[in-house]
């Protein structure tokens, strides 16, 4: 996330690689590179072992995972702006709104293993996402070493470099759905551990999340005053919060073996939004403002839920977030 903030200071409209927009977006100083490689291999490394030392300290639990899983749902918008940062919005680049598409393929990834889960009852993740994050830590620091302009070519007729990443994107995303796929219907009709009683509930976490992608699609496409192209940042930055709080919310479900919620507050208010946009209620100005306020609310209630839950979970565990005194205390009784 300091990667994020610090690419988002230099270039918050996603075009300081492009010539036709770097005039209004600045410059990236080419030492962010090295600051986005480093900090994508630690927040790796650590999203890693975190999990691991829980467990070998005995400190593993729902508060743990849901504080993992939780952040990681919300980081897809960092690392998706920071990766196309690099390319800008010009020749050889991709615009918003295919931006957007890049962001819903990995959100896509995320919440297809979660939607595995919440049937099979076993969380499946493959090595793409470890290969990826590697990938990502050594394209900055080739980046870093050789500067921005060099990755300006068409790797063969009309394929740039930002395309072959974007088409990369949609192909982890599609292998993802098969294999996850496989495994729901291996649960069901093989193995007879499927969790779910009919289709309609074994989608049923889906659903949030397509309207969610669709209205955010069509909002982006069709925008009076072309959101998507004059905040980028934003537009993807409130799309993505909303996103994440219905991840958090199959997380949790998933934990406690309960149904998944259909309504959502951050989608219904995001929805409303876009829907006013697209009637033609709101002027070009207006259609930004509400943005603002909308990302505003929608941040503020997805923090408010987030620590509820947290202070719920450490109450009824009897523990306290952020301690692991609790452990030396439980060591203590039994001796």
């Amino acid at each position: 996330m300091f990667a994020f903030f610090v690419v988002s200071y230099y270039d918050y409209y996603v075009g300081a690689n492009s010539e036709i927009f770097a005039e209004n977006s600045g410059f990236i100083p080419n030492w962010v590179w090295l600051l986005c490689a480093i900090c994508t291999f630690m927040g790796h490394t650590l999203d890693g072992t975190d999990g691991k030392q829980a467990r070998r300290i005995g400190a593993s639990g729902p508060t743990g995972e849901l504080f993992d899983h939780g952040l990681d749902s919300w980081s897809t918008v960092p690392s998706t702006l920071t990766i196309f940062s690099i390319f800008g919005q010009g020749e050889f680049s991709v615009s918003p709104i295919r931006l957007l598409l890049v962001l819903i393929s990995v959100q896509a990834v995320f919440i297809v293993s979660h939607w595995e889960k919440y049937n099979t009852g076993i969380l499946f993740l493959p090595w793409n996402y470890d290969l990826s994050q590697y990938g990502l830590a050594l394209f900055y620091l080739f980046t870093f070493f050789k500067g921005t302009e060099y990755l300006q070519f068409y790797v063969f007729s009309g394929f740039t470099i930002a395309l072959c990443f974007e088409f990369t994107f949609y192909v982890c995303c599609y292998v993802s759905f098969m294999v996850s796929a496989r495994n729901i219907y291996l649960s069901y009709f093989v193995n007879r551990t499927g969790k779910q009683d009919n289709f309609y509930e074994i989608c049923l976490p889906l659903y949030p999340c397509l309207i969610l992608f669709s209205i955010s699609v069509l909002w982006a496409l069709y925008s009076p005053g072309k959101i998507a192209e004059r905040d980028p940042r934003l537009y993807l930055y409130t799309m993505g919060t909303v996103f994440s709080n219905i991840a958090c919310r199959l997380i949790i479900a998933q934990m406690c073996s309960t149904r998944a919620e259909t309504f959502n507050l951050c989608l219904a208010i995001y929805s409303v939004i876009a829907i006013t946009s697209l009637s033609g209620f709101l002027s070009i100005y207006q259609e930004l403002i509400f943005l603002r306020i909308a990302v505003t609310i929608i941040t503020f209630v997805h923090l408010h839920f987030g620590i509820c839950v947290i202070r719920q979970l450490c109450e009824h565990f009897k523990i306290n977030a952020f301690s692991l005194q609790y452990i030396q205390q439980s060591k203590t009784k039994r001796e």
